[in-house]
């Protein structure tokens, strides 16, 4: 009898034992588990925050970004028929390369019909150059066309972008006279010493307006600054020549520019860059008219409507070239002209590709 007794008491030990050891890891696993989960609590809101702080970021950049005009892309496409008539012993064309711009123009997917002859730099832009010797009458066609992504750069964009601008060297051809740019004639010079303001910004909206004010567009051949400010007419190239002139006379850097607007009709166009020791080149075009532009408050609402002077934001520009006055995008010279002749026609055809 006493062994059975001893039997169940040392089973009912073990059952109590077991029900403790049990008991013990249910309640680890518990507590283990709890603390799981607020470590992932923890992490879940480690991750919030992330996203929090990445939200805000994101908002203020769109903040920005607002104020800048976006990007848009074209398909350009620069079509050149030459014919030649009689025998030219040699023949040489030039056409200056769209090229990337950093904040302003990328370019990409540049075909050509024909490979250049070489490409070349004549300091400050890039020129495919074909030469064809001992030619005979014949048609030739030939076609560039690429991709370019271009916005509008003007002083507001410039002043987003460009706030801790490192200032550019060696300015000092952008403030001399050139042909057809004679920013050092007396005629000039008393036009730009009535032209004032209280800073750089303020002196090319009146530049500006006296161009607007002055001039008559009208289609002629490239006189210079001095001739079309006499007769008050010309057309994109002279427009640019009398600010870039002006701006020289007041001892600011100014450079003509080559292209295209970015549309279907008409796209070939001359217009300006000004230096500004802060923000760098900023594009002006005074063949276009001022835009108004409204101000906001803080809350929205129209405060008032100003005109702008530099660049209007509806413009696209696609650089082609500098210190050049279009006529066409392309430059040619012929040798020994007795029995021989070229003309060359050239046909831009500029879309917008979503």
């Amino acid at each position: 009898m006493k062994n059975e007794k001893e039997k169940k008491d040392y089973s009912l030990l073990l059952k109590i034992l077991y029900l403790s050891i049990f008991i013990f890891i249910c309640l680890f696993i518990y507590i283990a588990g709890g603390k799981n989960n607020l470590s992932k609590s923890e992490k879940s809101y480690e991750t919030r925050e992330v996203k929090r702080i990445e939200n805000i970021e994101k908002n203020e950049q769109q903040i920005v970004d607002t104020q800048l005009k976006p990007f848009k892309k074209y398909k350009y496409k620069y079509a050149y028929t030459i014919d030649i008539q009689g025998y030219v012993e040699r023949m040489e064309i030039d056409i200056p390369i769209p090229l990337n711009e950093t904040e302003k123009q990328y370019i990409s997917d540049v075909k050509a019909s024909i490979k250049p002859t070489r490409l070349y730099s004549d300091g400050v832009n890039t020129i495919a150059q074909y030469v064809f010797n001992n030619i005979g009458s014949q048609r030739m066609n030939l076609v560039f066309e690429g991709i370019a992504k271009v916005r509008t750069y003007n002083i507001n964009t410039a002043k987003i972008l460009n706030k801790n601008l490192t200032p550019e060297k060696n300015l000092k051809r952008y403030l001399n006279p050139e042909p057809l740019i004679e920013s050092d004639d007396p005629y000039i010079k008393s036009i730009a010493r009535k032209i004032k303001g209280d800073s750089q910004e303020e002196i090319l909206q009146n530049i500006y307006e006296y161009i607007q004010n002055n001039m008559t567009y009208t289609i002629i051949n490239n006189i210079g600054a001095k001739r079309a400010l006499q007769q008050g007419r010309g057309k994109c190239s002279e427009y640019a020549a009398i600010m870039i002139a002006l701006c020289r006379a007041k001892k600011i850097p100014a450079r003509m520019l080559l292209g295209n607007i970015a549309r279907e009709i008409n796209p070939q166009h001359n217009w300006v860059e000004v230096y500004y020791d802060k923000y760098g080149w900023v594009v002006y075009d005074p063949t276009a008219e001022p835009v108004n532009v409204r101000i906001l408050d803080k809350n929205g609402n129209v405060k008032k409507i100003q005109k702008r002077y530099d660049t209007s934001p509806d413009l696209n520009y696609i650089t082609a070239g500098r210190n050049k006055f279009s006529t066409y995008n392309t430059s040619y010279s012929i040798s020994d002209t007795r029995n021989g002749s070229v003309n060359i026609k050239e046909n831009i055809q500029i879309y917008e590709v979503k």
